[in-house]
C-alpha cells in the first residue's frame, strides 16, 4: 500500500544539553491531530493482526525515536527518563490505491453510498526492563476536515518512561486494531550513565564519593572522600577475573557513612584488585556503581600476582595436562621443557606451546608424559612459573633427549640436547649417523626409547627419550686417558723432585687451612649492573671468593638460568639455599643501587634515575630485601659493602647500616672474617690475611680501570 503524505516531525530539536520533562506520564500532539492518554496503565497483549479494510484509510505507525531526558519533581533529585516520539502515516485502502492514475499520493473520493469515516486508532506504548514492565494507551484521531489537510505535518510525544542510570529499556509500540500493513515498532534504549552533563548535581544516585589510592611498603590505602551529607554508601573489594568477580576476604560489602581510609595488606594488592562504590538505598537494589581499579598497570602488583600463582602438572589419560591457579588473569604461554639434573629446563620445540588460560585445565596435544618433563609459564622471554612431573631427576634413571628431523625427501637428521643446544650426534657418540638412527628405532621397538612428541605435518619433528645407559659417549674415553696421563706425570714428579714436592705440599696445606674455614660457605651477591666496568669489578671479587672455596651465586654467572627462570624465581631459589645452609647475602652498593632503593622507598633525594636493566635480579630482590631491613631481621643474614672509590660509604642509605658495612678493598680482611664466621683460629687468620692482600691488589687495579673507563 502507498504511504500518504501525513508525516509527523518532532516538535523539539535534540540539543547537546538534555531537556527536562515538565511532567510524568503525559502526551502531547501537534496541531491538527487529536490525542488522549488513558489515565491508568493497561495490560498490553499484542495479539494477531487482521486484514486491512478495503475502503477506509488506516492511521498507522511509521517511525519511533527515543531520547534521554530528566524528570525533576524536586530540585537536585532528578530521575533519568526516556521520551518517546512517534511518526504516524495515513495508509490508503487497497481498493482505492489500485484505481489511482500513476499512483498519485493523495486520497480519492469515497465510493458513492459509502459513509465518510474519521481515521482514528489506539496506540499502545510498552516499556520493559529485566525486572518490570509498563504499558500506556493513547487514543489518536484526525479532525473532521482531515481530507483537506493531506500535506499538514503532525507529531506525537509521550513523557516519559523512567530508566535506571546505565540501564536498558526495551520499547514496543503498536496500534489497535492491528492491521497487516500497520507494523510493530521496537527499539532498545540505553539509559544515561553518571558521565552525563550535570548528572552528578542533578541525579541523586550519581552523587558518589571520590576514590584514590596510595601504596606503601607494608600496605595499600584506599582513600574514600567527598561523601555527600546524609548519604550512606557500600564499598566492595573484589578481584576482577574472567571467571567472575571474587570478593576479597569477605563477600559482605563495607558500609561507609563518611570519609574513610581503607587499609589493605600489601600481599593482597594485585593488578585485578578493584573497588565498587554505590549508594545504599533500601527500596532500590539496582543502583549505579562506580568501579575503580588503580593497580592494573602496577609492575609490583603484577610481580606479586605471579608470586601467588601456582602451576600444577599431572598426567591424564596418557597425556600431559596442567592447571594454573592465579589471583588474576595473567598472560603468558605454557611451554613444556626438558630437565636434566642441575641444568636449566630447556624448551622442547618452538611450535610446542599453549596460550595460558588461568583457572582452566589445559592439555598438550600429542605430548606423552615423561619423568624429565616440566612445564614453564613464560612471557616476553622470562619464566615466571615452573612445575615438573618429578621433583628430583637426579635419583631416577638418566635419559637423553633426541630430535629427529625429517624432510620431504624422506631424509632424517638426528640431534641430541646438550647444555640447552641441539648438536649433531656424531660430536657426542662414537658411531655413524645411520647406525645411530637404526639403533634408535631398534631401541624404540625394544622399549629402551620412548617417543615424547611428534609434530603435525609432512616435515615432522620427532622427539625421543632414551636411557643414557645404552649410549656411551666418546668423551668418557678421553677423560680416562687424561686421568691416566695425569697420574703418570704426578708419579714422575714424586720420583725426581721430592724436596720440591714437599714444599708444594706445605703451601697446599697452608692454603687448605685458610680456605677450609670458608669451604662450602654459600654467598649470594646482589648488585645493580650499572655498566660492564662495574660488573667486571664484581666478577673479580666473586672469583676471588670461589678461590677460597666459597659457593658464590652471582647474576653475572647465571644469565642463562635467569633467562629460563626469570629474575624473581632465580632470586627466591638462591635465597632459599642461603637460608637453608646458613649462608650470607652480600649487598654491593653502587650509584645505581642507591638510586633504585631511593626510588623504591620514595625518598626525595637528588639521585639520578636508576639505569639498571629492568630484568635485573637486584630490582626483583628489593621486594624481599627491604622488608627484612625494615623489620630489623637483616643482621643474621646480610652484609653490606661498596667499592669506596666508586661510591663513598656515607652515601649508602642509613637503613642498611643496621648490618656490618665494609668499604672495599680497604676493609677486605674484615669482610672475609665476617664471611668465615666466629670459628677462625689464629693461624687461619694469618693465612686469610695473606689472601686478602692478593685480592686487595686485584680489586684496586679493577676499580682504577673502571674509574678511567666510566668516570662518575
Amino acid at each position: 500500500m502507498q504511504l500518504l503524505a501525513l508525516v509527523l516531525f518532532l516538535t523539539h530539536l535534540i540539543s547537546a544539553c538534555f531537556p527536562l520533562a515538565t511532567s510524568l506520564n503525559t502526551v502531547s500532539c501537534s496541531p491538527g491531530l487529536g490525542c488522549q492518554l488513558k489515565k491508568k496503565d493497561v495490560l498490553c497483549i499484542l495479539g494477531e493482526s487482521r486484514s486491512d479494510p478495503e475502503l477506509d484509510p488506516i492511521l498507522g505507525l511509521v517511525q519511533m525515536n527515543s531520547r534521554n531526558t530528566l524528570w525533576c519533581p524536586e530540585e537536585g533529585d532528578c530521575t533519568p527518563c526516556v521520551q518517546v516520539m512517534l511518526t504516524l502515516g495515513l495508509l490508503e485502502p487497497p481498493t482505492l490505491g489500485a484505481k489511482q492514475d500513476g499512483g498519485a499520493n493523495k486520497i480519492r473520493e469515497q465510493p458513492k453510498g459509502h459513509p465518510k469515516k474519521i481515521p482514528r486508532t489506539h496506540i499502545f506504548l510498552m516499556a520493559e526492563t529485566y525486572s518490570s514492565s509498563r504499558c500506556v494507551e493513547v487514543k489518536v484521531w484526525l479532525p473532521y476536515n482531515w481530507e483537506s489537510q493531506n500535506n499538514s505535518l503532525e507529531s506525537l510525544q509521550y513523557n516519559c518512561f523512567p530508566v535506571a542510570p546505565s540501564g536498558e529499556l526495551h520499547l514496543t509500540v503498536f496500534t489497535w486494531p492491528r492491521y497487516h500493513s500497520a507494523g510493530v515498532l521496537q527499539v532498545t534504549h540505553h539509559g544515561p550513565d553518571c558521565t552525563w552533563p550535570n548528572a552528578t548535581d542533578a541525579i541523586h544516585l550519581c552523587q558518589v564519593p571520590s576514590l584514590s589510592s596510595s601504596v606503601g611498603l607494608q600496605s595499600a590505602i584506599l582513600h574514600v572522600g567527598n561523601i555527600p551529607k546524609g548519604q550512606h554508601f557500600k564499598l566492595w573489594l573484589y578481584l576482577n577475573r574472567t571467571d567472575g568477580f571474587k570478593g576479597l576476604d569477605q563477600e559482605t560489602p563495607r558500609l561507609l557513612t563518611g570519609s574513610e581510609n581503607v587499609s589493605l595488606p600489601i600481599a593482597q594488592v594485585f593488578p585485578c584488585l578493584c573497588f565498587q562504590v554505590w549508594p545504599k538505598i533500601e527500596d532500590q537494589a539496582d543502583t549505579p556503581r562506580t568501579h575503580f581499579c588503580p593497580f592494573a598497570n602496577d609492575p609490583a602488583a603484577l610481580a606479586r600476582a605471579w608470586k601467588h600463582s601456582r602451576l600444577e602438572v599431572h598426567t591424564s589419560g596418557g597425556s600431559l595436562s596442567c592447571f594454573v591457579s592465579a589471583p588474576c588473569d595473567l598472560q603468558g604461554d605454557l611451554v613444556p621443557c626438558w630437565r636434566m639434573e642441575e641444568l636449566a629446563c630447556q624448551p622442547l620445540h618452538p611450535h610446542l606451546h599453549l596460550v595460558l588460560i588461568p583457572h582452566e585445565p589445559q592439555e598438550f596435544p600429542r605430548l606423552r608424559p615423561h619423568p624429565n618433563l616440566c612445564v614453564q609459564v613464560r612471557r616476553n622471554g622470562s619464566t615466571y612459573l615452573q612445575s615438573c612431573l618429578q621433583d628430583d631427576v637426579t635419583r631416577s634413571q638418566k635419559y637423553l633427549l633426541f630430535q629427529e628431523i625429517q624432510d620431504s625427501q624422506g631424509n632424517s637428521l638426528v640431534q641430541i640436547m646438550e647444555q640447552g643446544t641441539w648438536i649433531s650426534t656424531a660430536q657426542v657418540f662414537n658411531t655413524r649417523r645411520t647406525t645411530l638412527e637404526e639403533d634408535l628405532r631398534n631401541s624404540m621397538q625394544l622399549g629402551k626409547c620412548m617417543q615424547i612428541w611428534q609434530e603435525e605435518g609432512t616435515n615432522a619433528t620427532i622427539l625421543w627419550a632414551c636411557s643414557a645407559e645404552h649410549y656411551p659417549r666418546t668423551y668418557w674415553v678421553l677423560i680416562w686417558l687424561v686421568t691416566l696421563l695425569g697420574s703418570c706425570c704426578v708419579l714422575l714428579m714424586l720420583l725426581f723432585k721430592k724436596e720440591a714436592v714437599k714444599g708444594w705440599f706445605k703451601i697446599l696445606k697452608e692454603n687448605y687451612s685458610s680456605r677450609g674455614m670458608l669451604q662450602g660457605r654459600r654467598v649470594l651477591i646482589l648488585y645493580s649492573p650499572d655498566h660492564e666496568g662495574y660488573e667486571r669489578v664484581v666478577g673479580i671479587l666473586a672469583d676471588a671468593l670461589t678461590q677460597l672455596q666459597v659457593s658464590v651465586s652471582l647474576e653475572l654467572w647465571s644469565r642463562g638460568e635467569l633467562g629460563s627462570l626469570g629474575p624473581m624465581q632465580w632470586f627466591h631459589a638462591q635465597r632459599r639455599l642461603v637460608l637453608q645452609e646458613g649462608g650470607v647475602i652480600v649487598l654491593l652498593f653502587s650509584h645505581g643501587s642507591v638510586a633504585s632503593c631511593a626510588e623504591w622507598l620514595g625518598w626525595k633525594q637528588n639521585f639520578p634515575r636508576s639505569t639498571f636493566k629492568p630484568d635485573s635480579t637486584f630490582l626483583a630482590s628489593l621486594n624481599c630485601v627491604l622488608p627484612d631491613f625494615l623489620a630489623g631481621e637483616a643482621r643474621a643474614t646480610y652484609i653490606v659493602g661498596c667499592f669506596e672509590k666508586l661510591l663513598p660509604v656515607n652515601e649508602i642509605p642509613d637503613l642498611f647500616h643496621s648490618v656490618p658495612v665494609y668499604p672495599l678493598p680497604s676493609q677486605l680482611f674484615s669482610f672475609l672474617l665476617t664471611l668465615a664466621g666466629p670459628r677462625v683460629g689464629h693461624k687461619q687468620k694469618n693465612s686469610l690475611r695473606r689472601h686478602a692482600e692478593g685480592i686487595h691488589k686485584s680489586l684496586e687495579r679493577a676499580v682504577h680501570e673502571c674509574q678511567q673507563k666510566y668516570p662518575s
